[in-house]
């Protein structure tokens, strides 16, 4: 007789160092198996979002992966027969078909999470696909309200913000030393800082500041020609190397697809105690409280006041940072999900 002590899950995800992936199912494994959860971890292999250890795979080389991904999830997929409940961490290929997820809803409970708007393109096709997906599963996770409306099924969605571990992410002390504005992502979404050159090079000349990029390389050459140091990100050194960082950054053009960024980065700085100035779109504008705990700019103006002010008074400094720590532990932390979950059953 097969005896169990409680519900298996088997989590698909798209890689096991791709953020979401880490952030959104990774940490919250030893929670679950402490609940008596029994968790399997599927990761595509290779993953076709730039989680593999060669330098040369990444832009639009990722694609290449794509059909070895079709493998991956075939060998993958009886494994669902042992498990409960099968949770996507967004679709299963990177193709515009719904038959893997056809099969899995057949025979599993399902859950489908996303925190994206991976249903933009230009023909709509992924909107069709999500679509599609969306009525085959049980229940669907989202980051923010913008997916949520997306969805447009309130019975069967929850929002779930993308949230840091705070025991990880501690408190740093106000740095000393030169004036350090802090950039942490992936390397494809470094051209978002294209956004915010001008007052960058003018607040960095007045300052004598530099800029922390923490990514997995330099894309943008433009960025070189400002006083810059990089660390190269690893899941290590991703929290500590934030303890340098005066201020954070998180510029992001006005598009449909930055409308439904979960403004994860905003979470890992302010955890840190970190103020941060970011662009009022989407969740950033439901994060960051303007005046509070960071600022919210629109304009190159804004920027550079907001910069500047930061820079200019420790004290208005520090003060953010401590009531952006507290807002993390209270909205965007494992803790708080994990209560928020109990509270609604």
């Amino acid at each position: 007789m097969d005896v169990r002590e409680g519900p298996s899950v088997v989590f698909f995800t798209q890689g096991v160092n791709v953020p979401s992936s880490r952030f959104r199912v990774g940490q919250f494994l030893p929670h679950f198996e402490a609940a008596g959860v029994r968790s399997t971890l599927l990761p595509a292999r290779p993953s076709t979002q730039g989680d593999v250890p060669w330098r040369w795979a990444h832009g639009r080389r990722r694609a290449l992966f794509k059909p070895l991904s079709i493998v991956s999830r075939l060998i993958d997929l009886p494994k669902i027969r042992n498990h409960d409940v099968v949770f996507l961490q967004r679709p299963l290929l990177k193709y515009y078909t719904t038959i893997l997820e056809k099969i899995v809803t057949t025979f599993k409970r399902t859950i489908l999470d996303f925190d994206d708007a991976i249903f933009n393109n230009l023909l709509g096709l992924e909107s069709w696909r999500l679509r599609r997906i969306i009525e085959l599963v049980d229940h669907v996770i989202v980051g923010n309200q913008h997916l949520y409306d997306f969805v447009d099924e309130p019975r069967k969605t929850t929002i779930i913000p993308t949230v840091v571990d705070t025991r990880r992410y501690q408190m740093r002390p106000d740095p000393v030393g030169r004036f350090t504005l802090g950039w942490t992502g992936v390397s494809s979404n470094l051209k978002e800082l294209r956004l915010i050159a001008k007052p960058l090079r003018r607040v960095l000349a007045a300052t004598g500041g530099e800029l922390l990029i923490i990514s997995d390389r330099i894309s943008e050459s433009w960025l070189r020609e400002l006083p810059l140091r990089f660390v190269r990100w690893s899941p290590t050194v991703e929290a500590e190397a934030l303890a340098a960082v005066h201020v954070g950054l998180m510029p992001l053009k006005h598009t449909h697809y930055n409308e439904g960024k979960c403004g994860f980065k905003l979470i890992q700085y302010m955890a840190r105690g970190i103020p941060a100035v970011a662009t009022p779109i989407g969740a950033n504008k439901q994060i960051v409280r303007h005046g509070i705990d960071g600022f919210l700019a629109d304009s190159d103006r804004a920027w550079e006041e907001a910069l500047l002010e930061l820079w200019r008074s420790g004290d208005v400094r520090r003060a953010m940072g401590e009531r952006a720590r507290v807002r993390v532990e209270s909205d965007y932390s494992i803790d708080a999900v994990d209560e928020r979950r109990h509270t609604q059953g």
